[in-house]
């Protein structure tokens, strides 16, 4: 069972749509990637309520409706119906409808793995748009439909082309854990281990529980990936598998980006799909979130931009596919002393990746504390020659953030922030005498003479992932 860890807001959220259920039918479209912990958020909401949990498989259409009778039947303690209760969707509704409707009582009715469904009745989508409209929504239920599948939930829970369409009255995409939430699952004050392995799985609930601060970042990385048996060994053939019935020219498009081709024009010579063929997978890939497009943040308009790069969005997949994909034949024959040492710097410029994208996070977390002003936008900034990890946009104040981060051994050195400097004026953006704020981030610290200088120039200093005094 995973640990149940942070979720306040989420839990907030699921509370605020009971009490309203209590004067008017709610319906629910949860969803978000495997093992993100949807399940046990929502079993953790409705455990001191009234509710029907139904847990879809990947059984027949027949099966499933037996399953969820013997379940709803009981419920309603009329167990003497069993099995063959209802002849298909439709009655079902019909039945669930009427004794909501004699009882009215509220009634939390989930429909987990609800593209389980979807696989074994194409017209499950239209016989839960019946349910709704012309049953549901006159009682006091809180309806409930959840899904891994992020392809499916569109396709037949969200997208306009559903028959569902317009009948929920809400949706939640549960996003993976932030370092500071996913933290909570080390005991541990170790920062450079805590966030390397974090750096490799992600917020997923169910990756970091894996993991253990007794060992080190190899051990677990062998013990728990790449040990054949292993919970996270097949995990990302899991994933895909999930949204794609043929993954193979996904998986080319993946392990690509994962050895480094962001652009399109390297993708086009590195995976062999035609310029016809491969717009079409990146948009799919881009709509799972497996993958991300990112153009430099001043550009202004980022659709049309032409200095788009993609990468991996997800940690894990991206460890994955730049790690171990690669070099699967050295997996399997378990030659992982010659795999540590051949992608040693890669394992290190992973790591620091990762570190970069969190401090995105880390700066945000300073606006809240109001050490920074607001900045609308954040994101990366780059141009033929020079690179900046990110730079914070404020249009109505005309006021702009440069930020670097360093995945350092050794405490940073003044010569960081004047280069800093010297590249924000490369940065074309805003009118004339805007104002520019500076920010460095580094895990080992900084040396005393720029601590110094950051106090003199009002330079946001961020050790680690905590903000370093500043008189």
């Amino acid at each position: 069972m995973v640990t149940f860890i942070n979720r306040e807001e989420e839990l907030s959220f699921l509370e605020g749509l009971y009490k309203k259920a209590n004067s008017s039918a709610q319906f629910l479209v949860l969803y978000g990637k495997r093992r993100v912990g949807k399940t046990e958020l929502v079993k953790r909401f409705f455990q001191d309520k009234i509710h029907v949990y139904y847990l879809a498989t990947k059984g027949s259409a027949s099966d499933q409706l037996e399953t969820i009778a013997e379940i709803i039947t009981q419920h309603f303690k009329e167990e003497f119906l069993g099995k063959d209760a209802f002849s298909n969707w439709r009655a079902f509704f019909d039945y669930v409808g009427k004794k909501l409707q004699e009882r009215d009582k509220r009634l939390i009715l989930v429909f987990d793995e609800f593209p389980y469904l979807a696989a074994a009745d194409k017209t499950i989508s239209s016989y839960f748009q019946y349910g709704w409209d012309e049953l549901l929504k006159n009682t006091k239920v809180f309806l409930v439909v959840m899904g891994s599948s992020i392809g499916m939930m569109y396709k037949h829970a969200l997208s306009y082309k559903s028959p569902l369409y317009a009948r929920r009255t809400a949706q939640w995409l549960l996003e993976p854990f932030t370092f500071a939430q996913a933290r909570n699952f080390f005991a541990s004050n170790d920062f450079g281990k805590v966030f390397s392995f974090y750096a490799i799985l992600g917020g997923v609930p169910a990756y970091l529980k894996e993991f253990s601060v007794k060992k080190s970042l190899r051990e677990n990385i062998e013990e728990k990936i790449l040990t054949k048996g292993s919970f996270l060994h097949i995990e990302p053939e899991l994933l895909l598998a999930d949204e794609f019935n043929q993954p193979q020219q996904y998986l080319t498009i993946l392990k690509a980006v994962g050895l480094g081709s962001t652009k399109y024009s390297d993708l086009l010579n590195n995976t062999g799909l035609a310029n016809n063929i491969l717009p079409s997978y990146l948009r799919t890939l881009l709509d799972l979130r497996l993958i991300k497009r990112e153009v430099p943040i001043t550009e202004k308009n980022p659709k049309k931009s032409k200095k788009g790069i993609y990468s991996l969005s997800d940690s894990f997949l991206r460890f994955y596919f730049s790690f171990v994909f690669p070099n699967i034949s050295l997996v399997e024959s378990e030659a992982f002393q010659v795999l540590f040492e051949k992608n040693k710097e890669m394992l290190t410029s992973l790591i620091a990746k990762a570190y970069e994208d969190a401090t995105c996070e880390f700066i945000r977390e300073t606006i809240k504390l109001g050490v920074l002003p607001q900045f609308e936008e954040l994101g990366r900034w780059w141009d033929k020659e020079e690179e900046i990890d990110l730079v914070g946009l404020n249009k109505e104040e005309n006021s702009i953030l440069f930020v670097e981060t360093k995945w350092n051994n050794k405490p940073l050195k003044v010569d960081v922030l004047y280069d800093l400097k010297r590249k924000a004026k490369k940065v074309e953006w805003g009118s004339e005498n805007r104002k520019e704020y500076f920010a460095l981030v580094a895990k080992r610290g900084f040396s005393e003479e720029l601590i110094r200088l950051a106090q003199e120039e009002k330079t946001l200093l961020i050790h680690e992932d905590k903000i370093v005094n500043q008189k």
